[in-house]
């Protein structure tokens, strides 16, 4: 994943962890017992932000899969305008 990655400079993110962009890679979301293509916009060790047409609740469980990984457990941080914030069960390494 990381070879399509760039990252983005603290001041154009809230948080104080670095995010890597991610053009072009996919992931599939299981949100409700279904499954969702689901873009990857940015990606961290703790969280990703995803594309989603998805109407999730704050808090929701979700699980996401990304290619060469494990299934991932996360919960909706937030969701607007076609986006979605998850947190990760646990931290990832990226990379």
């Amino acid at each position: 994943m990381a070879s399509a990655a760039q990252i983005i400079e603290p001041e154009a993110d809230r948080r104080s962890e670095p995010r890597l962009a991610c053009a072009g890679e996919e992931s599939v979301l299981v949100f409700r017992g279904a499954s969702y293509p689901a873009p990857v916009l940015n990606i961290s060790s703790r969280g990703t932000m995803i594309e989603s047409d998805i109407s999730p609740r704050l808090g929701e469980s979700v699980m996401i899969h990304f290619a060469g990984c494990s299934p991932i457990y996360a919960f909706v941080r937030w969701a607007k305008d076609g986006r979605v914030g998850l947190n990760f069960g646990c931290e990832l390494i990226v990379g």
